[in-house]
C-alpha cells in the first residue's frame, strides 16, 4: 500500500512539473511573439469597453485574447460575437475551459496568429499588446477593416501619422493606464 501512495505521489509530482514547464514555455513563447499574456481587472474592461461605445450587435475582434476574459466580458454587450485570437497555449487553452465552463455562445477563440485574422467584418477590434505588435497589427487593419471600425488600444497609441486611416476619437486614464479609441476613416 505504501508503494502504492510513493508511486502516486511520484505521478503527480511528474504532472505537477510538466504543467509548470508547459506554462512556462507558453510564456516563453508570447513574450517571443511581442506579446506577453497580461490579464486586466474585469471591472477596467469592462469600463473600458464603454468607453470605446462597444454596442450590441457588434463584431468584435481581440487580438491577443489571453484568457478570453475580454471576449466574454463583450459578450455581456450583446455584440453579434466576439472573436479571439491567441498564439500562446496556456492562455488559449485557458480561454476554452473558461467559455465552454460559462456556456459563451457568442463567443469564438481561435489558436494562432492574429495577422491570420479576417478583420473585414469587424466592427469593434481590441488592441492591447506591444507599441511593435500594434504597429503592425495597425497595418493590417487599415487593409483590412471597414470605414467606421473602432479600435480600442489601451496602454499604448497608434502612430497616426504612420497609419492615416486611423482617426484619434478620443483618449482617457483608466487605472492609471492611458487609453486610445480610433476609428477607421
Amino acid at each position: 500500500m505504501v508503494i502504492w501512495l510513493q508511486l502516486i505521489v511520484l505521478v503527480l509530482e511528474i504532472v505537477a512539473l510538466l504543467l509548470i514547464i508547459f506554462i512556462f514555455v507558453s510564456g516563453i513563447h508570447s513574450v517571443m511573439a511581442g506579446a506577453p499574456f497580461v490579464p486586466m481587472k474585469k471591472s477596467v474592461i469592462k469600463n473600458l469597453l464603454v468607453f470605446g461605445e462597444l454596442k450590441a450587435g457588434d463584431v468584435f475582434y481581440d487580438l491577443g485574447s489571453g484568457d478570453g476574459r475580454v471576449l466574454r466580458t463583450a459578450s455581456e454587450f450583446n455584440v453579434k460575437i466576439a472573436k479571439g485570437y491567441e498564439i500562446a497555449h496556456w492562455p488559449y487553452l485557458m480561454s476554452v475551459y473558461l467559455n465552454r465552463k460559462k456556456k459563451m455562445k457568442n463567443v469564438e477563440i481561435k489558436h494562432g496568429n492574429s495577422f491570420n485574422a479576417d478583420l473585414s467584418d469587424a466592427d469593434f477590434i481590441y488592441l492591447y499588446l506591444f507599441p511593435p505588435l500594434v504597429d503592425k497589427l495597425a497595418g493590417k487593419i487599415e487593409k483590412e477593416a471597414r470605414a467606421g471600425a473602432k479600435i480600442l488600444c489601451p496602454a499604448f497609441s497608434v502612430d497616426t501619422n504612420k497609419h492615416p486611416r486611423f482617426k484619434l476619437k478620443k483618449e482617457a486614464k483608466f487605472d492609471t493606464m492611458a487609453t486610445y479609441l480610433y476609428e477607421v476613416i
